[in-house]
């Protein structure tokens, strides 16, 4: 039913570099097609609806595609957002992780800076060490 894309099929015996190449080369395809297909939506978009309702002129498409590019870079990062994500979904821990921390290291770090904290000076006042 679906194509079998394993090591052991037809593309494992061309050699690596030119894998990679093909890599490359798919992905290029792919970048460009989202910017062709997204730059002339907006330049459709906004030759549809904003000369109509200000005075802002019609673009171009490669003035749309500046468009999008000048949006991405004021509105935040290039990646989909979900970087942290999988760090924290391996790295989380549960309450017997906490539980055993406590005993072992947190109730000592806690009870020193309570200690800490009642012999500190008031905000303004000189600490001593």
């Amino acid at each position: 039913m679906f194509h079998d894309c394993s090591a052991d099929g037809r593309w494992s015996k061309w050699p690596k570099p030119l894998r990679i190449g093909g890599h490359m080369v798919l992905g290029l395809l792919v970048v460009v097609s989202f910017a062709v297909l997204f730059g002339y939506a907006t330049m459709v978009l906004w030759n549809a609806i904003l000369p109509e309702i200000s005075s802002l002129p019609a673009v171009t498409f490669w003035q749309a595609v500046g468009i999008l590019l000048l949006a991405r870079l004021l509105t935040g990062r290039f990646s989909h957002g979900h970087r942290g994500g999988r760090f924290r979904r391996r790295h989380a821990h549960g309450p017997d992780h906490y539980a055993e921390w406590w005993e072992t290291e947190g109730q000592a770090a806690f009870s020193a800076y309570l200690r800490h904290s009642r012999n500190a000076p008031p905000p303004g006042e000189p600490h001593d060490q």
